[in-house]
């Protein structure tokens, strides 16, 4: 396993143990939509959001840096 997976291997696991101790029912509102939704469903969803946009920021940080010549 490579070294680069372990920090967010940790990351992953310390937001499943934060989201398993926060199970409440809360009331959301968003925009004209509101909702009832779990926190810790909540919880694991924002973290999702925030890993896809994370690797989505990552692949176009490469890709323009790719067309670029080095000096």
């Amino acid at each position: 396993m490579s070294w680069r997976l372990i920090p967010p291997l940790i990351l992953l696991l310390v937001l499943g143990i934060f989201a398993l101790q926060n199970t409440t029912v809360l009331s959301v509102g968003f925009l004209v939509w509101s909702f009832k939704i779990s926190q810790a469903l909540l919880i694991v969803l924002c973290g999702g959001i925030g890993l896809v946009m994370g690797f989505l920021l990552s692949i176009a940080l490469r890709l323009s840096s790719k067309g670029k010549p080095k000096a």
